[in-house]
């Protein structure tokens, strides 16, 4: 066992020797901090949005009893696991379960709410609705001031109070602490701030940070118009459900024992809930929760951008491979090099372990400085990846500061990476023959042949990574390209989307379909629109309906054939949208609540249910308890896509925005086309809106193509990524093919000069050395491209329009990889070629 000051000899030696080859040394360590640096900021991704644990009291306790990725607002019919809660039945849960220590709700989704402060100008906040006992579960505390607690909620509007988040405290009110009894009107709610929290406290949706933190009491008057706090007792089979509810377990309570008490008090809560239906729709009953760690917090993103990250750490995995190889190669030609040096050692009894742990301590020290360099290029990194990492067009809040993961991985990599590369030049710096190489060490030749043997090896699997890497990331630039370019049925170009909120300026029941018309009215008036229409979910928004059906002539086969999506629309809708109509008519101006009932139809609808025969005049029912209605089909539309751009398009219909589902929606998507540019036609929607009501919420305005690049952000981080990572393999393993072909040259003067000075042509030897060259390019892909084609089904489901063997992707690489060997074969076949037979000779 070595001692402390035989490695620290080691250490200072190897240092020494790193010094005097400084052009070595940087190559070495900028090579190993590109892949350490790649590899520690996909990690440090992965660490903030998968697995870095809450920053409160005792995180492993948490429990979330609702979906930790769902957002919005539902019902609660839906079969199956539900997703989030209504008040009461999280109240229900809260105060009969006997498995929890405390439990709390919050708004799935933060609230974007334009907010007064101090009696100044509007601006916009983002706040979060949560229950009293918030910050007392989480044991979060605050910076200064307080937090509010269950106590200071007796019933809506009672709690007027506020906690700032740290950031928000920093921007708006400069960290003073007069920010304390500040005054926030928003809505209808004026709400005193009490006080500010720490820093390292984001709040538990990760990547979605709050300004502020409000009781939940205050719904109705934050958000007018709304009483989610209550039932609404005349929609006996619908519940708003809009609270993600997490609980913290008493010391020794299980997850298991936990969600067998959620299971029979979430049972009871359902059945006395739904009492008055259950005897005619028994199926809903057939709800659940199930319960899952919440230490990490709950995520929107997690799930879809975690299998992304994992494919490109996989990615950045073949990158610090071929970087290893690099290294590993440059040692073993310093190796050959120092083969005087080591033989003398060995002669004077150094022993072959102590020239291995040499090497060792050489190639750790290198990982070292690559891995300090490369956590500086990880920090720069890491802010571009959180750039490509958006969703819907909004930033995405994450807390990037390295935790004690990150620096133990980065550490890890560092010391596996050091050993990696270094075990076979130490090996094979101690196997030297010590009488041959004092005998030839003015020449330097022993033993080449098997360096130059072990470097091709090296070579070889560098190039099978890259082709690897370089697939990979023509399968992921195809599968954008396939989706940028995927027919919607109707032109992407000049469309114009914009989301309004007419409750917020207390427009509500009968007064909506007359305030639909007049916006819409005004909207056409703005020079440069060409048509005007509007929908309750919008296009590519992330909202969607679907219900129970009954259609005419139709008797269901399976399970699910009675099921299809569903919009309400607005008149000319698919005019404006540039929907061919394929039978009968459009929505129309006429069809209003005091109409026949209508609705149109897609062709995937028509098909499925009709089959060839002529679907106008036929009726569909919605089967939905409360709002049960019948329509009749009137027109066909072409299929389109609104909503995905990867699934197959589903069954369909379109009912009138005026003839509604229930209610009619206070929130809807006007969609606008444009004659030329949709700059200036953007700007005037929100003066036409502000002019007809102040109060109207206006969503963001943006066009389709806008839109759809949002909808497309993984997509496009994984082909720009993967194709940045492509590359930089492709360089480190065209500069291994260039190093060991130069020093296989350079190892094989003597016999060149021989054959030239025999009679051998130039071209000739060019020839035998891009001949080597192109063995080991080709020896590389054979192993390459099946490896990829064997990896390729854990990445399927991400690609769209192409199979993995796809020809082109397949061609294009191999045309790369021999190109990039050619350039790589070259320079030292070229050298070759020049190598004088009488300087040669002379050295033999």
């Amino acid at each position: 066992m070595p001692s402390l000051a035989d490695i620290r000899q080691d250490f200072t030696y190897g240092v020494r020797m790193l010094a005097k080859t400084p052009g070595f040394t940087a190559v070495a360590v900028l090579s190993l901090a590109l892949g350490i640096g790649a590899n520690t900021a996909i990690f440090t991704l992965i660490d903030t949005v998968i697995l870095k644990l809450l920053p409160v009291k005792n995180p492993q306790e948490l429990v979330v009893l609702t979906d930790p990725a769902s957002s919005g607002v539902g019902i609660g019919t839906a079969h199956g696991e539900r997703e989030l809660l209504s008040t009461r039945e999280y109240e229900g849960l809260r105060d009969r379960t006997q498995s929890f220590t405390g439990m709390f709700a919050s708004k799935s989704g933060l609230n974007r709410s334009n907010a007064n402060i101090n009696g100044g100008a509007n601006e916009e906040v983002q706040a979060r609705l949560v229950s009293g006992s918030y910050f007392s579960v989480l044991g979060a505390e605050p910076l200064i001031g307080r937090t509010f607690t269950a106590d200071e909620e007796h019933g809506p509007g009672t709690a007027p109070v506020a906690v700032l988040s740290y950031d928000y405290w920093q921007r708006r009110f400069g960290g003073l602490s007069s920010a304390l009894n500040a005054r926030i009107r928003i809505g209808k709610a004026n709400l005193s701030v009490v006080g500010v929290m720490q820093s390292r406290f984001r709040g538990e949706q990760v990547g979605s940070v709050p300004d502020v933190w409000i009781p939940l009491d205050m719904q109705p008057a934050v958000m007018p118009g709304r009483m989610w706090l209550q039932d609404d007792p005349t929609r006996i089979a619908e519940k708003v459900t809009w609270l993600q509810v997490i609980g913290r377990l008493k010391p020794g309570v299980t997850l298991e024992r936990a969600q067998a008490d959620v299971d029979v008090v979430f049972k009871q809560i359902v059945a006395e809930e739904f009492a008055q239906i259950v005897q005619s729709e028994p199926h809903i009953l057939n709800q659940s929760l199930k319960l899952r760690e919440a230490k990490t917090g709950l995520s929107t993103v997690r799930d879809s951008f975690s299998d992304p990250l994992y494919v490109l750490m996989f990615f950045v995995a073949l990158v610090l491979l071929i970087a290893c190889a690099n290294v590993a190669n440059l040692l073993l030609a310093r190796a050959t090099a120092r083969q005087k040096e080591l033989s003398v050692r060995l002669s004077l009894g150094a022993t072959r372990a102590r020239i291995i742990r040499q090497f060792l301590t050489e190639s750790v020290t290198l990982s070292a400085a690559g891995g300090l360099l490369g956590v500086l290029f990880a920090l720069a990194g890491v802010r571009l990846l959180v750039g490509m990492v958006q969703t819907n067009g909004n930033d995405l809040m994450l807390d990037l500061h390295p935790d004690w993961r990150v620096l133990s991985f980065t550490l890890g990599i560092c010391l596996l990476t050091g050993i990696t590369f270094g075990l076979a030049p130490a090996w094979r710096a101690s196997r030297v023959n010590v009488a041959g190489s004092l005998k030839e060490a003015g020449r330097g030749t022993t033993a080449g042949g098997s360096r130059v043997g072990l470097g091709k090896l090296l070579v070889i699997g560098q190039i099978a990574l890259s082709a690897m890497l370089l697939i990979g990331a023509g399968w992921f630039i195809r599968t954008l390209q396939n989706l940028q370019h995927v027919e919607l049925g109707y032109s992407r170009e000049k469309l114009v989307l914009m989301g309004v909120d007419l409750l917020s300026a207390g427009i509500s029941g009968e007064r909506l379909p007359i305030a639909y018309e007049d916006v819409r009215d005004r909207l056409a008036q703005i020079p440069g629109v060409r048509a005007v229409s509007y929908s309750q979910n919008g296009i590519f928004s992330g909202s969607d309906s679907g219900d129970q059906i009954t259609v005419e002539g139709y008797k269901p086969q399976k399970q699910g054939d009675d099921h299809a999506r569903f919009d309400e629309a607005g008149p000319g809708y698919f005019k404006a949208m540039g929907i061919p109509m394929l039978l009968g008519r459009d929505i129309g101006p006429q069809d209003t609540a005091a109409s026949e009932s209508i609705c149109v139809v897609n062709e995937a609808f028509a098909k499925f249910y009709f089959g060839s025969e002529n679907p106008i005049g036929k009726h569909v029912t919605d089967e939905f308890p409360d709002t049960r209605k019948t329509f009749v089909i009137v027109g066909v539309a072409k299929d389109s896509r609104d909503h995905n751009l990867r699934r197959e398009i589903p069954r369909r219909f379109y009912l009138a925005a005026r003839q509604p589902l229930g209610d009619y929606s206070p929130v809807i998507t006007f969609e606008i086309r444009t004659h030329g540019d949709a700059g200036g036609v953007m700007q005037a929607t929100r003066r036409a809106i502000g002019n007809y009501n102040p109060d109207i919420t206006i969503g963001k305005v943006k066009t389709l193509e806008e839109t759809l690049e949002n909808t497309l952000r993984q997509e496009r981080m994984i082909a720009q990524l993967s194709l940045a990572f492509g590359g930089l393999a492709l360089l480190l393993a065209c500069i291994g093919l260039y190093g060991v072909l130069s020093y296989a040259v350079a190892q094989r003067t003597n016999e060149l000069g021989i054959r030239m000075a025999l009679g051998a042509q130039r071209s000739r030897v060019t020839g035998m050395i891009l001949r080597e060259t192109a063995m080991l390019v080709v020896t590389g892909l054979v192993i390459g491209v099946p490896a990829s084609l064997a990896c390729a089904r854990f990445v399927e489901s991400k690609l769209f329009g192409l199979k993995a063997a796809d020809p082109m992707t397949l061609t294009i690489a191999l045309a790369v990889m021999a190109l990039v060997g050619a350039v790589a074969g070259y320079i030292p076949a070229f050298r070759a070629a020049r190598v004088d037979p009488m300087v040669a000779l002379r050295y033999e």
